[in-house]
């Protein structure tokens, strides 16, 4: 039979309840007593199944697309989602280039006219629409040049 440290503890505060002479002493003996065999009981006695690793592992991720979707949808009442637009097209003109961070701070302080159109009044979406069709020129010149050469 193997010695339980947990039931040796428990045993001391019991026998101070029973051998102890003050009544309060006896109460606060059996609060531990309580206390000790609830710690026992559902610290030591009810084993609950840990998680598995695989269910952990199945995080469901957004596409890069679903990403883009949230953003434009978000966009039409948000100034920040509007203000990561303009940073994304402007990040697309900034890898075009030699020098990305200086075309980048450039784009911030400067806008083309892809970013002109973005920020110009009237429905987000179309300003969007017209703001990515100048992006599809621009790209599509920019290929066109580089073949050329």
């Amino acid at each position: 039979m193997r010695f339980n440290y947990a039931l040796a503890i428990a045993v001391i505060p019991l026998i101070i309840a029973m051998i102890a002479g003050s009544y309060l002493v006896r109460w606060l003996a059996v609060l531990v007593l309580g206390a000790l065999l609830a710690f026992i009981l559902f610290g030591f006695e009810i084993h609950v199944p840990l998680p598995k690793r695989e269910r952990l592992g199945k995080v469901e991720r957004k596409t890069d697309v679903e990403r883009i979707v949230t953003l434009i949808e978000r966009a039409k009442n948000g100034k920040v989602a509007r203000s990561l637009l303009e940073e994304k097209i402007a990040g697309i003109y900034a890898t075009l280039s030699d020098d990305y961070n200086k075309a980048f701070h450039s784009l911030a302080s400067e806008p083309n006219e892809a970013i002109k159109a973005l920020r110009s009044e009237g429905d987000f979406l179309d300003n969007l629409e017209r703001a990515l069709k100048i992006l599809e020129e621009d790209l599509y010149e920019d290929r066109r040049g580089k073949l050329q050469r």
